[in-house]
């Protein structure tokens, strides 16, 4: 890349518009980084491509518009057919007889007529988008509401990258066939907040789980873990250590491994790390105090129990008081037997708390601690 400019260099162009450059897969992802970022060098790449492929069937073609010419907006409308009929004539009128136009027309047009894979084409085949009717509908109300935004971080298909979204209406479909295909931190989210009321593996709750009956771990075996664990198992595992790193993916990697029985102590010192940024993450803190609390339970270790209810009372001392955060701490103080405590903060948490099976569990928990008083 050429350090003084910031932009491609003529070679690299060249080499990436072949598809042959022998340089290395890092070298080929920061050129794609690059492109993703640069309107210039993108611009540059599809000049290159349509003239090694011959898509310019003129290269000494006219390039200077006149006050009649169309503009590359309508030519691309005409071309993915989004012009009214009336409005169609008229543009194809001028566009037969102008040199320049006429030329990017059929350019427009050969773009737009792009095949997808089978793969693809089974996808697209069985969704609502795939009618022409609907991508033109799709595409029509794209123009109107458009605004510019930074091209996806796409290699694949780049003439459709290189157009602008507002026609793309085929770009749609191929992202709809991406995006269910990637794992990302919702979805993940999803299947872990499915798990935890099947598989409560634990009394202690994070925040806004649905209630579920606490049960014993039978093990580690995959045929004692409910489905949306294992997908979400499955989900995490695909990850780069780089992307597990993040808050979001370290949260949901905490959850699925104490929903799965038996939280790592390499978990809790990434957890402890991760904590001590300011401020600290609610849902990191939740997962520390989690763990700790369940290595205490697997290993009868007194001191787990402690720092669970440390970090609980960092917690409660840096977020507003939650019914979630009571719990766990009057769990911790139980198994501490500091009944007690246990119990003012049980009733503190009860007026919080607006879930009946978390409250009814709740209740639970005062009559058995009064009845050790």
């Amino acid at each position: 890349m050429d350090q003084l400019s910031e932009h491609l260099s003529s070679a690299q162009i060249q080499q990436y518009g072949k598809r042959a450059s022998s340089a290395g897969p890092e070298t080929k992802q920061r050129v794609e980084k690059h492109l993703a970022d640069c309107p210039s060098c993108r611009s540059r790449v599809l000049e290159f491509q349509r003239t090694q492929f011959a898509l310019l069937p003129d290269l000494k073609m006219k390039t200077i518009p006149t006050s009649e010419c169309l503009s590359e907006d309508e030519i691309r409308n005409l071309a993915a057919g989004l012009c009214t009929e009336r409005i169609a004539q008229k543009l194809k009128l001028h566009a037969s007889t102008c040199d320049r136009c006429g030329p990017l027309l059929s350019e427009y047009t050969e773009d737009f007529s792009g095949n997808f894979t089978p793969k693809e084409q089974g996808i697209l085949n069985q969704l609502s988008s795939g009618s022409p009717t609907w991508q033109q509908q799709t595409a029509k109300e794209m123009l109107k509401q458009a605004t510019p935004s930074p091209p996806p971080r796409w290699t694949f298909l780049w003439r459709w990258a290189l157009i602008p979204a507002a026609t793309a209406a085929c770009a749609i479909i191929v992202f709809s066939i991406w995006y269910t295909q990637r794992d990302t931190p919702e979805k993940v989210g999803e299947l872990l907040a499915q798990a935890y009321p099947e598989h409560r593996t634990t009394e202690m709750r994070w925040l806004g789980m649905a209630w579920g009956e606490p049960k014993e771990t039978l093990g580690p075996a995959n045929l004692n873990k409910p489905r949306p664990l294992l997908a979400a198992k499955d989900a995490i595992q695909r990850q780069t250590p780089e992307t597990l790193g993040r808050t979001e993916w370290l949260h949901l990697q905490a959850q699925s491994e104490i929903l799965g029985g038996t939280p790592s102590t390499r978990l809790i010192e990434d957890l402890t790390k991760a904590t001590q940024s300011k401020p600290a993450s609610q849902s990191l803190l939740f997962d520390l105090a989690i763990a700790n609390f369940r290595m205490g339970e697997i290993t009868d270790d007194r001191s787990y129990y402690l720092r669970a209810k440390a970090v609980l009372e960092e917690m409660l001392a840096s977020f507003p008081p939650s019914s979630a955060a009571l719990f766990d701490r009057a769990v911790v103080e139980e198994h501490l037997q500091l009944w007690n405590q246990a119990l003012a903060d049980l009733n503190r948490c009860l007026p919080l708390e607006s879930d009946p099976a978390w409250s009814a569990e709740i209740q639970d928990k005062i009559r058995k601690l009064e009845g050790l008083r």
